[in-house]
């Protein structure tokens, strides 16, 4: 059974910054890219797959599948769990996986989304499943790096 590790909100999902340093920081073996898009294309896959360690694996995951088989499935890993949004996180917390605080570390700008800093762009939409990850008391860690000083989750409220 996969132990889940680290979970992490980042538009960009699987690149360097994570395969270099959130995977080595966080002690994990296993990254889910959960996302149904990325999970049937698989040029993105084949682009996301160069920024993995040698010593971990990729899976690219439906978040229904991601439900289903994290807990169940690749027995003695470490999972780094990738999500695209807060609100595919909240599926996930939703569902009952063990997941207890949610790393956010890149959400692109796009209209009618405020500036957080200068990687993290929130809207009303994203707001709300914030707010519901809150109130299940999972904690949001907001930091783009490892080595960043997180900023107070209440920046989203």
């Amino acid at each position: 059974m996969a132990e889940i590790e680290f979970t992490r909100i980042d538009d960009r999902l699987l690149h360097g910054q994570v395969g270099r340093e959130w995977v080595k920081s966080e002690d994990c073996d296993l990254i889910v890219v959960a996302n149904d898009e990325t999970s049937e294309d698989r040029q993105a896959q084949k682009l996301m797959n160069i920024a993995t360690p040698l010593f971990a694996e990729t899976v690219f995951w439906t978040i229904d599948r991601t439900i289903k088989e994290i807990e169940e499935t690749h027995e003695d890993s470490k999972a780094l769990i990738l999500v695209e949004s807060p609100e595919d996180a909240y599926k996930l917390v939703e569902a009952g996986l063990n997941i207890n605080s949610v790393n956010l570390g890149n959400m692109r700008e796009l209209p009618d989304k405020d500036k957080i800093n200068e990687n993290i762009y929130v809207g009303d939409k994203d707001r709300e499943y914030f707010k519901k990850l809150h109130d299940k008391n999972i904690s949001i860690d907001i930091r783009t790096l490892h080595s960043d000083k997180a900023l107070d989750e209440s920046v989203l409220f």
